[in-house]
């Protein structure tokens, strides 16, 4: 997981979300008790928030990247757009809370791009805190006193001080890493498995350059450059698992190499 600088300028459907959240924040406060009982729910719409023109935007500031786990998957199945504060509920492991984030249900900055494994089956409602007692319940409260341990691919914290990679293992530095490791499976397996060959063809692109660096042979040179513009672009915010990619070429350069032995 990396950080992504969002773009500044709001997708124009988002425009249309302006009023349905104040009609929101609106219908909250005439019946409160209602929505946080979860007799009453919000109608966050997709077409909305989740209009091709906001995928598009969302896909070209992650570089066609899932915001979390970093796969490029869209060619094999459809993305989505993702809040990272959830719109209709908050699941915690003391229970479900009513209602979600509604008053950002159509926020830019809540926003992100997702891979259906991460958002539909890992993420899905789990927003931990810090410190359950600030969690913000309405659009009255003061959001900024909340500390998520969920990491935003968009927010202040860089992901790469709390998650780092052993090889294809995901390995948390903080409590946010961990618990965001936890919530979005980022060990699963065919994730692993998908991070492990790539990173297995980077060995043998880095493998390369030690054999045949000092080769003078005009063929050996020109190798050497297409490998060592392919090791640059592997750890670049738009190639996949990059993160992975760059702290294992570290690894690489440091003598150690933590990838399980091949059984080919």
């Amino acid at each position: 997981m990396i950080r992504h600088i969002k773009s500044t300028e709001v997708p124009s459907s988002l425009g249309r979300g302006v009023k349905a959240n104040d009609d929101n924040c609106t219908a909250y406060d005439a019946a409160t008790a209602d929505y946080r009982s979860g007799a009453r729910s919000f109608d966050i719409r997709k077409g909305i928030y989740g209009t091709d023109v906001v995928k598009r935007q969302l896909k070209a500031d992650q570089h066609d990247k899932c915001a979390f786990c970093e796969a490029i998957f869209d060619a094999n199945v459809a993305g989505d757009v993702e809040h990272y504060r959830p719109k209709s509920a908050v699941d915690t492991d003391a229970g479900r809370i009513y209602p979600g984030y509604y008053w950002l249900g159509y926020n830019w900055e809540n926003l992100c791009y997702a891979c259906p494994d991460c958002n539909s089956y890992r993420k899905r409602n789990w927003f931990p805190l810090e410190n359950e007692a600030n969690r913000a319940r309405d659009h009255h409260a003061d959001i900024t006193l909340e500390q998520p341990l969920l990491l935003d691919a968009y927010g202040p914290r860089d992901p790469r001080a709390h998650i780092a990679f052993r090889g294809e293992a995901a390995t948390g530095l903080t409590a946010a890493g961990n618990a965001t490791i936890d919530i979005l499976a980022l060990g699963r397996t065919a994730l692993a498995r998908d991070r492990l060959q790539h990173l297995r063809m980077l060995t043998l692109v880095y493998e390369s350059v030690s054999l045949f660096n000092g080769d003078p042979r005009p063929e050996a040179i020109a190798f050497l450059q297409r490998a060592r513009a392919e090791l640059a672009a592997a750890i670049l915010p738009g190639a996949r698992f990059s993160a992975a990619a760059a702290d294992h070429l570290a690894a690489l350069d440091a003598g150690e190499n933590f990838l399980p032995v091949s059984e080919a």
